[in-house]
């Protein structure tokens, strides 16, 4: 039968319990805002009753109940809904990253504004038809040349600028050392990827040792959990927890862009290859992973797979488009000036517009500059007449002015859809989290109301204490 100390040692072990799970809660107040926190929980079990029945046991009316225990600390987690945050994060993170390149993009036109490229072209023409009322007025030829100086410059200036917006994403050294990434942001998040990925081995680690000594890592687990949100914004993530027969062992399967990341040895690293494409250089930069490489230039556009490295690859690869169209326009107005003044040869008279804004050196030709006089007159008529026509014999679609307005509506709409993606994409992850936060996040009037709930039921074991110990001075001190 049950001894004398039988009620006072069940009362102990709930004085014990409900201070345990006071200080769980108070856990879970102090972690209300903690980012990435997942409210905690004990479970409470009856401890094993008295006694249990054999063949030597006394005979009693039923069992005896011996108390209760916290049998675990459980972490209030839903798995299915962190792998839809995982993802929602990867799809914005994609079109976010975009936003601010192609929006340095869209400034560098400075337009609408009466001094962009547009309205240059439109006062360059302007300049050869009045010109052409007076072909031998040698302020005209200044004027034109003037002109045509401050819509080189100002069209070798704007190719500079989006050259450098895109030397912030990725700087590449194609020198005769070997072609790298030597700067930029793309070169900046692989390294904090890598940063990532040593913390959540090392963390993965700690788990397994914890598991093996047969207690909760709750915390080691959210610190973890919030490290594997963070790199999902990096690229595709697919995560596995590693179990024993049902059991959680503190191991994870982690794919990145579909490569295993776990091993020690395997880091993340860029690479360049450099490709000749329509006899422009193109720098292709891939993504290596161990042995395996990933092409972001090819995959860049691949929003199915997300996350902000191919969204930094993507708004590149616009920047080259960018400038290869203000590349195309300003040496195609160049030729076809050319080809007006060589029909028939013009002795004696030097090219208007030499070199490339690609190389760096798009500017009206230095002797016009110092002697304006040796600008062909006659010829103005013709060349302001190419206003109103293709601009190459390839494209026969649009004007130099259309063609600058086509540019700038890419441009433009390049950064509109990243911001409007970005926006829906952002929308959906915030509801997704909310999800997630409503059933892993603290409640601070629930925990206010279990504190109360712990409290009196600590309160009623020490009341109970109290009695026992009235009860066994009667019996100890009172009785004889």
């Amino acid at each position: 039968m049950s001894g004398t100390w039988f009620g006072l040692e069940i009362a102990r072990r709930g004085l014990q319990v409900h201070q345990n799970t006071l200080n769980i809660t108070g856990h879970n107040l102090a972690n209300a805002s903690t980012p990435g926190y997942s409210r905690q929980e004990a479970v409470l079990n009856a401890t094993a009753p008295y006694t249990t029945p054999s063949l030597g046991c006394p005979g009693q009316p039923g069992q005896l109940g011996t108390g209760v225990e916290i049998s675990n600390i459980r972490r209030i987690r839903d798995e299915y809904l962190d792998h839809q945050v995982f993802r929602a994060a990867t799809d914005t993170s994609y079109w976010e990253s975009q936003i601010s390149i192609l929006q340095r993009a869209e400034a560098s036109f400075a337009e609408p504004a009466s001094s962009g490229i547009g309205d240059r072209i439109t006062d360059f023409f302007k300049a050869w038809q009045n010109l052409n009322n007076s072909p031998q007025d040698l302020g005209a030829k200044a004027s034109v040349i003037q002109i045509g100086d401050e819509l080189a410059s100002l069209i070798g200036y704007t190719y500079n600028q989006l050259t450098d917006v895109q030397n912030s994403v990725a700087m590449i050294d194609t020198g005769p050392d070997g072609d790298e990434v030597t700067g930029g942001v793309l070169l900046e998040q692989v390294a904090e990827a890598n940063s990532l990925l040593t913390q959540i081995r090392n963390l993965s680690d700690a788990i397994k040792r914890i598991y093996i000594s047969g207690q909760q890592p709750n915390d080691l687990l959210d610190q973890r959990d919030l490290l594997l949100e963070e790199l999902s914004k990096f690229g595709s993530l697919t995560v596995k927890i590693e179990t024993d027969k049902g059991k959680p062992t503190g191991g994870l399967e982690l794919d990145f862009f579909g490569i295993d990341v776990m091993a020690a040895e395997t880091t993340l690293e860029l690479a360049v290859e450099i490709k000749e494409a329509g006899g422009d250089i193109r720098e292709t930069v891939c993504l290596c992973v161990g042995t395996e490489t990933i092409n972001l230039t090819e995959c860049c556009d691949d929003a199915g797979k997300g996350g902000s490295l191919l969204g930094l690859e993507l708004a590149r690869q616009n920047l080259a488009i960018f400038k290869d169209h203000l590349n195309d326009l300003a040496v195609s107005m160049g030729e076809r000036i050319q080809g007006v003044n060589e029909e028939p040869p013009a002795a004696g008279h030097p090219e208007f517009f030499t070199g490339r804004p690609a190389e760096g050196n798009f500017c009206v030709d230095n002797n016009l500059l110092s002697n304006p006089d040796l600008l062909d007159g006659t010829k103005a008529q013709d060349i302001s007449s190419l206003r109103g026509q293709n601009i190459n014999d390839e494209d026969k679609r649009y004007t130099f002015e259309e063609y600058y307005s086509l540019l700038l509506v890419k441009v433009g709409g390049s950064a509109k859809n990243a911001g409007d993606m970005a926006y829906n994409q952002s929308a959906i992850s915030n509801q997704i989290t909310a999800l997630r936060d409503s059933i892993s996040g603290v409640l601070v009037d629930e925990e206010l109301t279990k504190m109360l709930q712990f409290q009196y039921g600590y309160q009623a074991s020490a009341q109970m204490i109290n009695v026992m110990d009235n009860m066994l001075d009667v019996l100890i001190n009172r009785l004889f």
